[in-house]
């Protein structure tokens, strides 16, 4: 028997070895850290084929034996690149019996390059040919037969084991492209089913709510305007100047419902904590604020503030009528702390819709900014509205 177990487990092991380092170049992008990474595992690997092909080069009976193993080993180095030299390198050491390893590995990548199938099929045939022709003629046709196995599991082995690798990779990664594909395809989905949304959201906000608001603020006017009385006419001034400003944050929000596409557009205008005072001065209520913040917060720290003095004074308004609110701010140990305080209710309290958005909102904010909100009703039954994140 010509050929040597010991060089075919080595071998498939040096080309498992490969299949785990392969193509680095023709997979595109690949940096120059890569690259020598790539040449250094191609100088081991031939290192490693010289070290089992050494039994069989010290025993070459011509120097041409000899030439042709070291050329064999050599070839590996162009494995990566050039599969097929590789291939033509091996096959006269391999059809002398001199290396085994070298082919092994060079039709190993062979397979798993983008070489054709019909060219690996042309590679391992004629290298059982090459190793057969030394053979022919027979002096009995059974003696080929095992040279043939032997030959065949050298070979074809290889070739179909790096074939099969392939065909596992490539479909790994359409599979993979498939997935992404998937993924992208339901996020666009997503993404037209919520402009969708965002669309009729808008209309709905712009035909109905803000046509309604602009009544309001039209009839106010006219109240204003034929009111007989002094705070008649101041009522009448506040309502129209709150619908004012709720039809310019209205079409602030319809405007960013409609924008499609990545652009982000901001809600204009914002209110900051300058805008607190005329927000407690406009609702009517006996209310005293002290606030202590700096003016350089980050806008949707100033508009969180704003937004739980709003909410609180409406809920002053809807369930504690009468009731004196006093508003504080300030900072502690590294967090703002905003609390909006109401007494007990006076009066009956107003029958005003609620379905809890508001403070559902804030807490959302709230919790943007790292921080929390609460809402508490005390037993003395008056009302407290805290909302802490941090700087």
């Amino acid at each position: 028997m010509r050929l040597k177990g010991r060089a075919l487990a080595a071998g498939g092991a040096t080309a498992a070895g490969r299949d785990a380092d392969v193509d680095v170049d023709a997979a595109g992008g690949a940096t120059a850290a890569d690259r020598v990474r790539a040449v250094l595992v191609d100088l081991l690997v031939a290192g490693i084929a010289a070290a089992l092909s050494s039994g069989f080069l010290s025993a070459a009976q011509t120097s041409g034996e000899v030439v042709a193993g070291i050329v064999a080993c050599l070839g590996l180095l162009l494995r990566r690149r050039w599969p097929w030299l590789s291939v033509l390198a091996a096959l006269p050491a391999f059809s002398v019996s001199v290396a085994y390893v070298p082919l092994v590995i060079a039709l190993f990548d062979l397979g798993l390059s983008r070489a054709p199938r019909w060219q690996v099929a042309v590679a391992a045939g004629g290298s059982v040919v090459a190793y057969m022709a030394p053979l022919w003629p027979p002096e009995d046709v059974p003696f080929l037969v095992e040279p043939l196995v032997d030959a065949t599991i050298y070979t074809v082995g290889p070739a179909l084991l790096g074939a099969f690798l392939r065909e596992r990779r490539t479909a790994a990664a359409q599979l993979r492209e498939l997935r992404e594909a998937q993924t992208l395809g339901q996020r666009q989905a997503a993404e037209v089913a919520l402009a969708r949304e965002r669309a009729v959201l808008a209309r709905e906000m712009h035909d109905v709510v803000s046509h309604q608001v602009s009544l309001i603020a039209v009839q106010a006017g006219a109240m204003q305007v034929g009111a007989t009385d002094d705070r008649s006419r101041e009522v009448a001034r506040t309502i129209r100047g709150l619908s004012t400003v709720t039809l310019e944050e209205l079409r602030g929000m319809v405007e960013v419902l409609r924008a499609a596409g990545g652009e982000r557009r901001e809600l204009a205008p914002q209110p900051t904590l300058r805008d607190v005072p005329a927000l407690v001065a406009a609702s009517g209520i006996r209310a005293t604020t002290d606030i202590d913040l700096p003016d350089d917060l980050p806008a949707a720290a100033q508009r969180a503030v704003y937004r739980t003095v709003q909410e609180g004074l409406t809920n002053a308004r809807k369930h504690a009528t009468g009731a004196a609110v006093r508003i504080t701010g300030r900072l502690d140990a590294g967090h703002v702390v905003l609390e909006v305080e109401a007494g007990r209710a006076t009066l009956p309290p107003l029958d005003l819709p609620s379905g809890r958005h508001g403070l559902t909102g804030l807490r959302e904010r709230a919790q943007l900014l790292g921080g929390s909100l609460t809402a508490e009703t005390r037993p003395d039954g008056s009302h407290l509205l805290r909302l802490r994140f941090p700087l």
